[in-house]
């Protein structure tokens, strides 16, 4: 009786009162210390936000796409609002003169000069921009590891067309990359070029891997080192300096809560190649495989003459003419608000959160934690995967019924590795707590799973069920035995 009070809390969209101490997740957690939050600033934190009591939405997807502040929907806001009633030149030539820049924003959270800063549309767009600015010509080498992000390992694979050799380097039982092995590598003798590509936490894992490590690695032995930082920067403290990369991106709508379509590419300065009379001129011979970005404008370059043009200096000319001011008003908001909080206090009270929803998860019978190996020892990020295959529920089935309460998640496809043989794996359910979540709304989820799971996914919602146009030939007289992959709902009667 207690369990289905409880579940009828939760339909009308209440906390749960935590009344049936043998079912709720929360009663085995009393005593788990939080990092001390002032609950004026939390709620400082939450402007804007209608909480899931009242009807809003939970947001439990940061490293997808976390809800914007206050202080961006404001910048963006009146911004668009300028570009109506004065037009959009004027009304950016404007902020140009009194707005708060983007550049010389991430420039202070990242560590560098503003101009080793460019903005782009998005991270992958950013570390597109830089990868394909490297002239790679044949015995160049890509060094990268067998977990790697999709996007980037397929361009791995259009430069090996082109002659680069790609070696793809072990992971340790750990889930971390293995650093010696790079060693071994680049110890060997060779005349080629190398590139060493990482990424620093991968989208769905909790891994932080030793990017200091490797970027140190790769200045020894004068190699090119390029860090995709998307799920970092914003979450974790991104000090692209100390971290001794030569290419650095990062995304404004996950962890910074800024505005889709907006992105970061770092890029050092001693790294980017000057043009003269024609010709390109590096002020190392380290950076001979850095080239010209490859697609340019009037911004990217200044036309010097019919015949010839001159690289703009800095990162500048990895950008267009065309860009958008209120989402860069946006983006400078959302970097602002990251550095007023800080970045080591966003990541402690963020992964917090995630270890504290992990370990209800662990008390969910058929649930399997898949962020990180058992292996790993190490200090996790807010990043929590997990299935729940063997019980014959798939990842996408149970963001579905999320999404019915009103609880944001992802799904992360098991497909981000060289490894084919994990791409057999299911997909994972991914849920990113952030800093502005509370524990109250990790139980909640917690227990909201614990309900999909419990009753097989389908016995509390036959009427969603119902409706759902892949559900073939489903009555209320027959019970059913559920299978779910991939979204694909395969049912049999009993």
């Amino acid at each position: 009786t207690a369990t289905l009070v409880q579940l009828n809390i939760l339909n009308q969209g209440d906390m749960l009162c935590h009344g049936c101490y043998g079912f709720c997740l929360r009663f085995h957690f009393r005593a788990f210390s939080s990092p001390s939050v002032h609950p004026v600033e939390l709620q400082q934190w939450r402007k804007g936000l209608k909480d899931w009591s009242s009807g809003g939405w939970l947001h439990m997807n940061a490293a997808g796409a976390s809800p914007a502040s206050q202080e961006v929907h404001d910048a963006t806001s009146k911004m668009l609002q300028q570009e109506r009633e004065l037009g959009g030149y004027e009304a950016e030539a404007r902020y140009r003169q009194h707005g708060r820049d983007a550049r010389q924003a991430a420039a202070e959270l990242l560590g560098c000069d503003a101009e080793e800063i460019a903005l782009t549309e998005s991270a992958q767009s950013a570390w597109a921009k830089a990868f394909g600015c490297l002239d790679f010509r044949p015995g160049d080498r890509i060094f990268c590891w067998a977990s790697e992000y999709a996007g980037n390992a397929v361009a791995f694979l259009q430069a090996k067309k082109k002659g680069a050799q790609l070696k793809i380097l072990p992971m340790q039982a750990d889930g971390t990359v293995d650093v010696q092995s790079l060693c071994r590598e680049l110890e060997s003798p060779s005349s080629s070029r190398s590139v060493v590509a990482l990424t620093h936490v991968q989208t769905n894992s909790s891994i932080i891997q030793p990017a200091a490590r490797v970027g140190e690695i790769a200045k020894r032995f004068n190699a090119i080192f390029l860090l995709d930082t998307c799920q970092s920067i914003g979450q974790l403290p991104v000090d692209v300096r100390s971290l001794n990369c030569d290419f650095a991106c990062g995304t404004g709508r996950k962890w910074l809560r800024g505005p889709r379509g907006t992105g970061i590419l770092y890029a050092r300065k001693s790294a980017l190649p000057m043009s003269k009379d024609g010709r390109l001129e590096h002020s190392d011979s380290v950076y001979k495989l850095v080239g010209e970005p490859l697609m340019i404008d009037h911004v990217a370059v200044s036309w010097t003459s019919s015949e010839t043009y001159q690289l703009s200096p800095g990162a500048r000319r990895f950008e267009m003419w065309e860009s958008s001011p209120a989402l860069h008003a946006g983006l400078a908001a959302a970097i602002d608000v990251c550095k007023s909080i800080e970045p080591y206090r966003i990541w402690k009270r963020s992964s917090f959160l995630a270890e504290l929803l992990r370990q209800n998860l662990r008390q969910i019978p058929g649930l399997r934690i898949r962020d990180a190996p058992e292996e790993f020892a190490g200090q996790r990020c807010a990043i929590v995967t997990f299935e729940a295959s063997q019980l014959g529920i798939a990842s996408e089935f149970i963001k579905d019924v999320l999404a019915q309460r009103r609880i944001t998640s992802s799904v992360a496809p098991p497909f981000h590795t060289f490894n084919e043989q994990e791409w057999a794996r299911p997909s994972t359910l991914r849920l990113s707590p952030s800093y502005y979540n509370t524990e109250d709304e990790v139980y909640t989820v917690a227990n909201a799973i614990r309900e999909i799971v419990q009753n097989g996914a389908f016995e509390w919602s036959a009427a969603a069920l119902l409706s759902d146009p892949f559900v073939f030939g489903a009555t209320r007289k027959r019970p059913l035995t559920v299978t779910l992959f991939r979204s694909k709902v395969q049912q049999e009667a009993i």
